[in-house]
């Protein structure tokens, strides 16, 4: 009964995640919001992706008896919001890096390191959507 309470209020999105973290570089605006609709990656499984209308022509091409249905699920909207909490350098060198606070809008599976990645400040670290990642660079939003 109460996992079931805590699951509505999620879905019904009456509990706010935040999240603190440290990204790669200096975030030029104080605060805002990234929007991209997020999909699954079919170049990089099982990875998520930022969804753009090539990626969606390119799945017209596969056969989802192949590859699977889950995998050509439409792309799902996204958003999160940041804040910039300070500015620093890391550690004892002089690569710039700055602390976010960020908050899940829509909660999407991997969605705000994708977001991070492709908002051009990957999360320190993230050795899947990181710089040198497993995951396509720049959450996806390179040339296909």
């Amino acid at each position: 009964e109460a996992l079931r309470g805590l699951n509505t209020l999620f879905r019904t999105r009456q509990i706010t995640r935040k999240y603190e973290v440290l990204v790669c570089g200096h975030v030029a605006r104080d605060n805002g919001t990234i929007d991209m609709p997020l999909m699954r990656d079919y170049m990089h499984p099982p990875f998520m992706r930022v969804s753009t209308d090539e990626h969606q022509r390119a799945l017209l091409a596969f056969d989802p008896a192949i590859v699977g249905k889950k995998l050509l699920e439409a792309p799902k909207p996204s958003q999160t919001k940041f804040e910039v909490a300070s500015r620093e350098t890391l550690l004892d060198t002089d690569l710039p890096v700055t602390r976010l606070v960020l908050t899940s809008v829509t909660g999407r599976t991997h969605q705000l390191n994708v977001h991070c990645a492709a908002f051009g400040h990957p999360i320190v670290g993230d050795r899947v959507y990181g710089l040198g990642g497993d995951a396509a660079p720049n959450g996806g939003l390179g040339p296909i």
